[in-house]
């Protein structure tokens, strides 16, 4: 697992033998993107103190996903 903290959002990068990680208590925005062997990135978010799916679709690359997490308006995501 590796955490990137940008604009005070953490971004943890999983592959898909791990499990999710414990945000920081005072984190204000928290994602989890899990790489799949099949080359798809799920995006996953923090919200009220469970993590849930980020988008019902998986991304292409790194770019989306990072265009996703710049853009998240943190409506009441999926729950998995």
């Amino acid at each position: 697992m590796r955490k990137l903290t940008i604009m005070e959002q953490a971004i943890f990068f999983m592959n898909e033998n791990e499990a999710y990680p414990s945000p920081d208590i005072n984190a204000s925005e928290s994602f989890c993107v899990w790489f799949y062997e099949e080359g798809q990135y799920w995006l996953d978010v923090y919200f009220q103190r469970e993590w849930r799916r980020a988008s019902p679709y998986p991304f292409a690359d790194f770019e989306e996903v990072f265009e996703a997490v710049k853009a998240y308006d943190y409506v009441i995501p999926v729950k998995r």
